[in-house]
Order: C-alpha cells, then structure tokens, then sequence
C-alpha cells in the first residue's frame, strides 16, 4: 500500500485538475462529504457524550485544510446541526475554493468568528464546552515550520478543551512528510485523510496524535499515482502472503538454504538460540550455529535441530582466531550470514566482526554487537563484497550516524533511507513503526506489532527470521520487510494470550508458524 508526503498529494491532485480536468472544487466537495459522514458517525453512534445537542465547533485555517472545513460546516448545517466556524487569520486572503465555500456558510448564516488575539482564542474556550465534537481543519499537510502565534493558542485550546477531536487530513502541528511535531499539534481521537495514508501519521510521533486513521476516498484516478515517484509502503496481508517463499513439492533442506549464525557469548548464550530457531521457524533449511562451547551446550538443550560448530574464543568470547577457524570457503558455502546478537563488546569480538564480514561473499544480517563493532568505521559496510542488511535501534542507529537519538527519533524516515543510500546496505531502523531502507530511496513502514514487543531478545528473534527468508531467496530488503511485518503479527498473537506485559521472544517464536498459515490461507492475523 502506497504511502505518501503532503507535497506529493498536492502534485497529484495538480495533475488530476489540469490534465483530467477534475474540477479542484469537486476534490474539495468529495473530502466534505466523507468528512459530513464520518461526523454524523460519531454523533449518531454515542461514540461522543452529550451527543443529543447535535453541535460541532469547525476551527478553519486559511488554506485548503481550512476549505475543507468551511465545506464541512455547509453540509453539516444541511444536516440542522448547530455549527460554530472559528476562522484564524485574514479572510481577505483566503482565495480560490475556500472563498466559494466561506461565502456559502455566510449567506446561509453559518456561526463564523475571525480569530486574531490571545483574548479573543481564551474566550472561544467558554463557547465549546458543550459542543461534543471539535474539528480541526487548521493547518493541513503544508506546513513546514513551527506552529505559533494565534494557531499555536488555538492548539493549545482544543488540546485543554476535552472534547471529542477529529483531524481534517493530518492533525494540525504535524509535518506531512516526517511525523516530526512541529512545536505543538492537536492530539486527536480520529484523522480522516484523503486518497492516501499520509507518512506523518504513519511514523511516529506523528501516529500517536492521529488516534484512529480512516482513509477516505475523494474520486482522485488510481493511475495517477504512476506518475510520481512515491518511495513509501505499507505492507498489506495480501501482499506479505505473496511475498512469502515458495515452498515446492519436490524439496529438501538444500532447496531452502543455509544459514550460518554467529552469535552469543558466554554471558548470552540465549540469543544464539533465539536467531537459530527463528530461523528455522521462518522456513530455513539448516541453521548451523558457529558458537563457543558454553553457547552451543544451551542451543542443544533449547533446539536439537541447530547444527553447532565449536568455535575457538577469548575470555568467552569471539576473536580473530574464531574468524580464521571458519574464513574462506566455509562460510561461503552458506546462503545467508548472520553476525551480532549477544557475541558482546570488546576489542577482541570488534577485530573478529572486522575481519569476519570484510572476506564474506554472501548475504549477510549485521544486528546488535556486530553494529557496535563498526561504529567506529562505516565505511567497512561500504566495502562489503556481498548485500547486507542492518538492524539497529535508535541507540546503535546514533552511534553509527553521530546523529542524537532524540533527533532521530524526530525523523526516523530520513535517517534511514540516508544510512542506506550513503552506505548501499539495507537499513532496518527499530522503532514502534520500523522504517526498512533500500539504498534507491524505497522504504516500507512496518505497521505491526505492539511494546508487547519491548523485551529482551526479540530482536535475535527478528534477525534470525530475516536470515530465514533470506535463505530461501528473498532479497535482504524483501526478507526484513516481511520478516518485520510478521515479527510484529506474532507478537501481537502472543499478548493476546499473555497480556503486552508477559510476553517473551521465545512466544514470538512459537506463533511465526501460526502467522504464516494465516497468510497462507487468508485468514487475518
């Protein structure tokens, strides 16, 4: 499903109004209605309290956002609802659609009060405290600084006010593109959006101040969106279920690959055993977990299928003599290398993590530790001899980048898609809404999952998921879309049953093969 940015709606709606000649008014009629209906919804649904008074207070900007609001109370007032209009800035301004729809409610004699002062937005606070339902039609997806003055006052009000809020395409104060607040926004129950999800309400923090998102549809031709080049998608369950591998009749373990696991240490041995029977859960055919002693005796009792090799250490951990124990045509052989989850740090794990995927030639996963062991020099992923896939979270993201967590956290999108064009690596940026990179510019967000999901281990789970997918052919930008997507459905599963507290990695695990029936049947996950 595609997902797109403000300024490139705004590029479609263009090419609607001046090559197909789509009146811009009727866009802005559509969005009216699908707006007048989901306002009716509410109040007719107990959805709201006090619902019986049939009032809505509209706060319009000066834009198109603005029109949609003006157009709103049209319909609204057709409907004998009481609406009150509260309009911040210049009406002389206000040109085009708008104007058509501002002077129909006038003529009709629609509530409608200019607001320029601080006095005038303190007062508007006494005038909605029994209107049920508040719409926010300020400020819309085309801004791009931050909010203040009378807006930021009116934020501030609707915020304090407690009603029921619905946002008019992307809550006001939140950047279209990035999700970023841009200094304050509404914090909404629900956000109609029109046509398309908007990126600022797919990526946090912008989602959190969405509430619950309808996409609404305002007649705007499917084919249009051919026309631009649009770098975002959410994965659906329909495309997952064909994203999955082919698993053919006439197979055996050969046909679905091999997959060599560096990973643990004497201090973490469980997340050897979570990446290896991830993988396996995922469709790999052999995991081969390439691990010091203590580990391998845990992976034994944990997943008797792992095939372990015995790896050479130091003081429990890996070193440059566990590279030389395994280097050239061993791991070579295998389909996919994944290097990292709990193998520790310290300058003897950063020489093996070195010299380990500067000489390998096949896929490789890079998680936790190994990332850790090549902060210091990216430049080694700019010279990998095969494709690879990182997985950072937001702290392994900083240290890779030098950018603070809290500015990336502001801005997760553009962080990973320039990690991954600078570095040409597949970048898989943890978050609430995982961002996945391919080094084109082409990204998805990942829109399952929950902080059920918050605990230790689960992403050792999620590497060794991908390094199955990997196994059996996918591309590594394929493999962490899907193998994200179905991490954060098996999660889900499990706290159905657990509650998000008591949920572990290890019942991710046991629920991936429940996740990939039900694609493979079409049931929902």
């Amino acid at each position: 499903m595609k997902v797109i940015t403000g300024d490139q709606m705004r590029e479609i709606e263009q090419i609607a109004i001046n090559e197909t000649g789509i009146p811009s008014i009727l866009l802005m009629e559509n969005a009216a209605l699908r707006l007048t209906e989901r306002c009716l919804q509410i109040l007719k649904t107990g959805t709201v309290k006090n619902n019986s008074r049939q009032k809505v207070v509209i706060f319009c900007g000066p834009g198109n956002n603005g029109g949609d609001g003006f157009a709103l109370a049209y319909h609204l007032f057709n409907y004998n609802m009481e609406v009150s209009v509260f309009f911040a800035g210049d009406e002389k301004k206000i040109k085009g659609d708008p104007a058509v729809y501002l002077e129909i409610i006038k003529k009709l004699g629609v509530h409608i009060e200019a607001v320029f002062t601080e006095e005038q937005v303190n007062a508007i606070a006494e005038k909605i405290i029994d209107s049920p339902l508040v719409v926010d039609a300020l400020l819309g997806t085309g801004l791009n600084k931050n909010v203040e003055g009378v807006f930021e006052s009116i934020i501030n009000i609707i915020k304090k006010c407690g009603k029921y809020v619905l946002s008019v395409d992307i809550p006001s104060g939140v950047h279209s593109g990035t999700g970023k607040i841009m200094g304050c926004a509404v914090k909404a129950n629900e956000t109609v959006t029109f046509a398309f999800l908007k990126t600022g309400i797919a990526v946090y923090p912008g989602t959190e101040y969405a509430g619950k998102v309808f996409i609404e549809d305002i007649s705007l031709p499917e084919n249009l969106t051919e026309r631009i080049k649009i770098e975002a998608q959410i994965l659906t369950e329909d495309e997952a279920k064909e994203m999955l591998p082919p698993r053919r009749k006439r197979s055996n373990k050969g046909s679905y690959g091999k997959i060599m696991i560096f990973a643990g240490s004497d201090e973490m041995p469980g997340a050897a055993a979570l990446a290896s029977s991830a993988a396996y859960m995922t469709g790999g055919g052999l995991v081969c977990a390439c691990v010091l002693q203590k580990t391998a005796s845990v992976i034994h009792k944990w997943q008797r299928e792992v095939v372990t090799r015995i790896l050479p250490g130091e003081n429990g951990q890996y070193c440059k003599k566990s590279a030389d124990a395994v280097l050239d045509e061993d791991i070579n052989q295998a389909s996919v290398i994944v290097i990292g989850p709990g193998i520790g740090r310290s300058s003897c794990v950063t020489d093996f993590v070195r010299e380990l995927i500067k000489n390998a030639q096949t896929p490789l996963v890079i998680d936790a530790d190994a990332l850790f062991a090549i902060s210091e020099d990216k430049n080694i992923l700019k010279n990998l001899k095969a494709p690879c896939i990182i997985t950072p979270h937001a702290g392994e993201m900083s240290r890779l980048t030098g950018i603070p967590v809290p500015e990336i956290m502001n801005n997760i999108i553009d962080t990973a898609v320039n990690f991954s064009k600078e570095c040409n690596v597949v970048t898989l940026l943890k978050d609430a809404r995982t961002i996945i990179a391919h080094p084109d510019g082409n990204y998805f967000i990942n829109t399952t999952g929950s902080n059920a999901l918050s605990k230790a281990g689960t992403g050792d789970v999620l590497a060794g998921m991908i390094s199955g997918f990997i196994a059996q052919g996918l591309p590594p930008f394929n493999a962490g879309v899907l193998g994200a997507f179905i991490h954060g459905k098996a999660g889900e599963t499990a706290a159905l049953h657990k509650s998000n507290y008591g949920v572990t990695a290890s019942d991710l695990i046991k629920n991936i093969p429940l996740i990939i029936n039900n694609l493979q049947s079409g049931n929902t996950v």
